[in-house]
């Protein structure tokens, strides 16, 4: 199994090296190489899935200096392996899928390597043994996911958005990299199963764990989009759509659910799962309310990760890993698969985003229509699809625990009602009802059975059929088999009956676009539509403080600097040489009796100081 771990760990540099080498002789190298190579990667990781049955753990060193070492080790256990199916599998699918989607694309060697690239990364975050080795994959993947978002770097847009995110990202980067030095300085391990083992025991410090955990924290909000470092995720849509849905699905922001799952133990003996579960609620409603009035496919999709990312870190936060940890398996297949169905859509409407130039696409694309309503009908918790069960389970976590039966629930609850609002929206706009836009409509291609809509019916069956084994999927993540998530019957009930309401709200709403155009007209109407259009304009105000209070202010201090001390002491140096000059013009009278006068002072005062000397 060790040589099975190996393998995970380099061969999708390997491959990415060899797609790119080969992709500039022939394009088609490129798809082929990357296909065989997440094949293969799939294949190891249920091989190794299959052979589990205790932790595996693999030590190396990194370097040493003096008494310390810096490790870079592995260890696989249940949460590991679930991981890696996940990247491998729903990476292999994407790459799939990217067979027909990339096909015009003229750099398709630099685009396989880039997503091999990122597929490697999350392998090494989630197998990793040490902070060391979890930090070097989670930098391999903000680098993969800035190379990937800015793909057309040509372009201005998608240029702007992979910079964004690299910087968004990397700001909580930083407070990963600090927690990393607490740890070290602190604690004395980087060790992650130390870590919670000491936590568990009361060996570290209540204080400075607690600062830790809200580092790290920091970083896993850049990571995974959660307020208010968002507006990154959002922007990263101006890349392939198979890119968004290997970030939004199968690997970069999962990693920050990951990290905290992985010290979920370190997190109970800290009160940071208050604050996770508090940023995660506003996430929540921020990303479900944002995503009920956008206009591009993909943007939708895009607030709906951040929501139902947001929802997985309730699940956490509230002290629940089985909830937290299965919502986010869950979200991974289900909004892949909306992502890529999307992709067949734009494909066949030849790149157009917009939801308001379709309708009655039902007829047109039917599988795409029909796989794509169950994603949709997953990530609106309608039953027996998997999103139903985990959304349950991660409520009744929350309505259960004492301290976060108000705000938090609310803000939850409302999230998780709006999701069959945002996304019925979407099936609607785009299947029901007539074309909008006649010339685009007779302009729809069938994308092809084999590329396009076998992977997504493959992740149809998955979304089905994993409803069925949340119990057994929770018992393996967390070793425990009472931790499976709990569903509370009245919950259930009262989800299901709202859910169905919103879905005829949102029917009535495609089908009459009417009354949608009189309340756009309403001033107070049209004000909060923009409010939520522009993701309550926490974009805007982040640009605001770094443009005045961060830019403007380092260069208004720079400029007092320069001027004040810079300038202010090459300026004086020739009054002072002057003061200087006149001082000891002074002394030059050219008289012999005053120069023997000075020399004779001189030698007593040497003389006084030799004798007080001694």
């Amino acid at each position: 199994m060790n040589n099975t771990i190996t393998f995970l760990a380099l061969f999708p540099f390997i491959g990415a090296l060899l797609a790119f080498v080969l992709g500039k002789q022939q394009a088609k190298l490129a798809f082929w190489t990357a296909e065989g190579v997440s094949a293969l990667l799939f294949l190891a990781t249920l091989w190794l899935a299959y052979q589990y049955s205790t932790p595996i753990s693999i030590d190396h060193t990194w370097l040493t200096f003096g008494t310390r070492s810096l490790p870079f080790g592995f260890y696989v256990d249940g949460l590991s392996i679930v991981m890696l199916l996940i990247a491998t599998g729903l990476g292999f699918l994407d790459i799939h899928f990217a067979h027909d989607y990339m096909a015009e694309d003229k750099d398709q060697a630099r685009y396989y390597a880039k997503v091999l690239f990122f597929i490697g990364g999350m392998i090494l975050l989630v197998m990793a043994k040490d902070m060391i080795g979890l930090f070097v994959g989670w930098e391999f993947m903000g680098l993969a996911s800035y190379l990937l978002i800015s793909f057309w770097h040509s372009q201005k847009a998608p240029s702007d958005a992979g910079m964004q995110a690299f910087l968004y990202t990397r700001f909580g980067d930083m407070f990963i990299f600090a927690a990393i030095g607490l740890l070290l300085y602190f604690v004395g391990t980087l060790n992650l199963v130390e870590i919670n083992t000491l936590a568990q025991a009361g060996g570290i410090d209540h204080s400075v764990a607690f600062i830790i955990a809200l580092f790290i924290f920091i970083g896993a909000i850049g990571k995974s989009g959660q307020f208010p470092l968002f507006p990154w995720l959002m922007n990263a849509m101006e890349g392939p759509t198979t890119v968004s849905a290997l970030i939004h699905g199968a690997t970069m922001v999962n990693a920050g659910i990951y990290i905290v799952a992985r010290l979920f133990d370190f997190y109970l003996s800290t009160e940071a799962l208050l604050i996770v579960a508090n940023i995660a609620a506003i996430s929540a409603f921020i990303g479900a309310t944002s995503a009920l009035v956008q206009t591009e496919i993909k943007k939708v999709l895009a607030y709906s990760t951040m929501s139902h990312l947001a929802l997985a870190f309730v699940g956490l936060g509230v002290g629940s890993l089985a909830a937290g940890m299965m919502h986010l398996v869950n979200h991974a297949v289900f909004k892949a698969l909306l992502f890529l169905s999307a992709g067949a859509v734009i494909l066949a409407a030849h790149h157009h985003k917009d939801l308001w130039q379709f309708g009655g696409l039902r007829g047109k694309l039917p599988f795409i229509a029909a796989f794509m309503a169950i994603g949709a009908l997953s990530l609106s918790g309608i039953p027996p699809f998997s999103g139903f069960f985990s959304k349950d389970a991660v409520l009744t976590a929350a309505l259960r625990n004492p301290e976060t039966q108000g705000l938090i629930a609310t803000l939850t609850t409302i999230a998780a009602l709006l999701s069959i609002a945002y996304i019925g929206r979407v099936w609607l706009l785009l299947f029901s009802g007539e074309a909008r836009d006649a010339n685009l409509h007779q302009s729809i291609q069938r994308p092809s059975l084999f590329w396009i809509a076998l992977p997504l019916l493959i992740m149809s069956v998955l979304t089905l059929m994993l409803g069925f084994y949340q119990s057994e999927i929770a018992t393996f993540i967390t070793g425990k088999t009472e931790a499976s998530p709990h569903i509370d019957g009245l919950l259930t009930g009262l989800i299901i009956g709202l859910s169905i309401l919103a879905l005829i709200v949102v029917g009535l709403y495609a089908k009459d676009l009417t009354l949608v155009k009189k309340m756009a007209q309403h001033p107070f109407l049209s004000m909060l539509h923009q409010l939520l259009f522009h993701g309550y304009y926490v974009e805007a105000m982040i640009n605001w403080f770094s443009q005045h209070a961060v830019v403007n202010g380092a260069a208004k201090a720079s400029a007092w600097f320069d001027k004040r001390a810079i300038d202010a002491s090459v300026n004086g140096f020739v009054p002072a040489t002057q003061t200087a000059f006149n001082g000891l013009k002074t002394t030059q009278t050219g008289r012999i009796g005053d120069y023997i006068a000075l020399m004779v002072a001189g030698l007593a005062v040497l003389l006084i100081v030799m004798m007080v000397g001694i």
